[in-house]
């Protein structure tokens, strides 16, 4: 799992609570929903959650907004769509009422953002941040006001200002103090700035309260991805990673780190212990059987392989057969039939994903993967032009991806031109890419 969806998910966090299921209000099954997502990594559970509270209160545009990311994540976007638009009328109506509600304007911004209106969305954040300054004119000491805002100047690019603004609001004893310096964490990881980046992660380890199980976590997972994806310090990764599990044990987002790490660390009998235990805790997590035979395939067990490989994919048949536009089941159906020998098929699905995905601002986009995963499975059959522009492809929607680059930089090599496959060689190593 990348940062990017590790911080995409921060967005919506909250703390659940327990209530009896015939007394619960909107905002309990919400935050029924939020553990759903991030302690039981459940999309179902969270989908059932948000449809129960947008019930309870479908005027709350809020929930819609929640509920649209969630259809998001499981990849139906025309779901999404339709609950975005639902989100962004009640939001309107709100702002009708109140024109200076800062939240309703950020998550207009959020909206139409979601729904590819960026210049719309530009502007309600700018208005959003406008009226939270406003409210810190006069009450300058609101540590809350300071973290929304800081927030908001994430998504408007503004970063530096955005540490500012979470750095106000720690100083000011904000209820979100510990989340404040998980993002001056990431933001200062996207600047390079590795080693500021972990003492700002061990930060908000100290601010985070040791009963906080789910953002102690959440902290010692993101420590983990910068340490792993951004520093290129898996070992140091792999410690982060086995913290988070002493708090949950059995926590698949942390195990699934973990496995991925071992692999790449090439300690492949640890990590088949690892995904094996995330199959055990949830045999239809497709991802997980991959990545065993993957570790699998590395220590010669070629057979054991090729039947994990097979159970993903039934795995993926049965999503797709629920949704046959799943643009990201049918990217997974790709990889496995790559990983199975079976180009054509391979190219036939990542084909499909690509014609069904969304565009690359979405959530549920699977484009960039597909075009990646076409352009391998063309190399493999010897289709080297083709490869070149699948790899082209990618890298216009995502140029800051090594996989992509090096791709390109086989395919030009397989093409003659050494030189130009160089280049792109060493675009693919600056860009962190291993084998």
């Amino acid at each position: 799992m990348k940062l990017g969806f590790a911080i995409a998910l921060i967005a919506i966090a909250m703390i659940c609570v327990s209530a009896v299921a015939q007394e619960m209000t909107a905002e309990d099954w919400s935050k029924k929903g939020e553990d759903e997502l991030f302690n039981n990594s459940s999309f179902e559970g969270a989908l059932q959650a948000f449809n129960r509270a947008v019930e309870l209160d479908s005027t709350n545009a809020t929930l819609w907004l929640h509920k649209a990311q969630v259809h998001e994540f499981m990849g139906d976007r025309s779901m999404a769509v339709e609950a975005y638009h639902e989100a962004l009328n009640l939001t309107d109506e709100d702002l009708q009422e109140n024109q200076d509600d800062a939240d309703a304007w950020w998550n207009r911004g959020v909206i139409l953002d979601s729904l590819d209106r960026q210049t719309e969305a530009k502007e309600a954040r700018e208005k959003a941040v406008q009226v939270y300054n406003q409210t810190l004119v006069s009450n300058p000491e609101d540590g809350e006001t300071w973290f929304n805002m800081a927030e908001v100047l994430v998504s408007l690019n503004r970063k530096e200002e955005a540490i500012e603004a979470y750095e106000k609001s720690i100083e000011m004893n904000s209820s979100k103090a510990g989340m404040a310096a998980i993002s001056i964490s990431h933001l200062l990881a996207e600047a390079g700035k590795y080693d500021e980046a972990l003492v700002a992660s061990d930060r908000a380890l100290n601010l985070t309260s040791p009963d906080n199980i789910q953002d102690r976590k959440l902290v010692l997972d993101i420590k983990g991805n910068i340490l792993m994806e951004e520093a290129k310090r898996p070992k140091e990764a792999l410690q982060a990673f086995d913290e988070a599990l002493k708090l949950d044990p059995e926590d698949k987002t942390s195990l699934m780190y973990k496995a991925y790490i071992l692999n790449d660390l090439k300690r492949y009998n640890e990590s088949i212990e690892v995904y094996q235990k995330v199959i055990e805790l949830d045999s239809n997590e497709s991802n997980a059987w991959i990545g065993n035979g993957d570790a699998l395939n590395a220590t010669g067990r070629k057979g054991e392989a090729l039947e994990a490989y097979r159970s993903a994919l039934a795995i993926i048949e049965l999503d797709i057969q629920e949704n046959p536009e799943d643009s990201r089941a049918l990217e997974r159906k790709g990889k496995a039939l790559y990983k199975m020998g079976e180009y054509e098929e391979a190219i036939d699905a990542f084909d499909r994903s690509i014609d069904v995905s969304p565009p690359s601002f979405a959530i549920s986009s699977a484009s960039y993967f597909a075009w990646v995963g076409r352009g391998d499975a063309m190399l493999k059959l010897g289709r080297n032009e083709e490869a070149l522009e699948a790899y082209r492809q990618a890298i216009e929607l995502y140029p800051l991806n090594g996989d992509a680059w090096y791709g390109k930089g086989a395919a030009l090599q397989a093409l003659g031109k050494r030189i130009e496959g160089d280049w792109a060689f060493q675009m693919a190593e600056m860009l962190g890419y291993r084998e």
